[in-house]
């Protein structure tokens, strides 16, 4: 797993692109501190200013597209094809990916945070509290978020093998968009009444889109929350070494 790590991490960071989705996500994290903050006077807390400034909703897009974009490269152009060939490589791609994700979706969102928070500072913003451990779980949160996006997105490059980076910009969009969820929302309610209000109460509050719009609106995170976010992303992360360990690689 180690070398594989090193090689998406070399590959990553080698390329021009990552500094531009870097330089773009922290400009438009500045862009909306800047036209915004005299009018957030009812922000008490400094991760309501974060949900005002969308933080979340920024980077779950940009990382999970890009990242997807980035994951799927692996089996369209055959850049890591020769680093899956020992016993176990293939499975251990799946770990050295979800280890990417996560450190490039914390990262990024430690990233939006620093900026929004230096801009609203410098722009005057109204004085907020600072909760260390109320940001360390929000911080937590999101990040479980985007690794599930990004890694559920991957599975479905992996799984159409005709073009993989279409399939995972389209997975992504649709996760990270919460278009997905809309449909689901709307189609639950063309159902029987009992099966569709069961759906609307019980299946769609358990999403990644519902969690991702509970952060947004500032609701007290709750431990279900970290749990759900962990869940996906260790089955997503699962599937794909399974899916990985059985496919033919071109």
């Amino acid at each position: 797993m180690a070398n594989l790590f090193r090689a998406q991490w070399y590959r990553l960071f080698c390329r021009p692109s990552t500094a531009i989705l870097l330089l773009v996500m922290a400009a438009l994290a500045g862009l909306v501190a800047v036209q915004f903050t005299a009018s957030w006077t009812d922000c008490h807390t400094f991760r309501a200013v974060l949900g005002r400034a969308s933080v979340v909703e920024v980077c779950g897009p940009f990382v999970g597209l890009f990242l997807a974009a980035f994951f799927a490269d692996d089996f369209q152009q055959g850049t890591v094809r020769s680093l899956m060939v020992g016993k176990g490589s293939r499975r251990a791609w799946g770990s050295a990916a979800l280890v990417l994700a996560v450190l490039v979706a914390a990262g990024a969102l430690l990233m939006e945070a620093v900026v929004t928070g230096v801009v609203y500072g410098a722009m005057g913003g109204a004085p907020v509290a600072f909760d260390g451990r109320e940001l360390a779980l929000w911080w937590l949160t999101a990040t479980l978020l985007i690794t599930a996006f990004t890694m559920l997105a991957t599975l479905a490059a992996i799984l159409v093998p005709v073009n993989p980076p279409a399939a995972a910009i389209i997975a992504a969009t649709l996760l990270t968009s919460g278009l997905g969820f809309w449909f689901c929302q709307s189609a639950a309610l063309s159902l029987p009444s009992p099966v569709g209000a069961f759906v609307e109460q019980e299946v769609l509050p358990l999403s990644l889109t519902q969690i991702r719009l509970n952060l947004l609106n500032g609701l007290p995170i709750e431990v279900w929350w970290l749990a759900d976010g962990a869940l996906v992303t260790a089955a997503a992360t699962v599937a794909i070494m399974v899916v990985m360990a059985r496919r033919e690689l071109r």
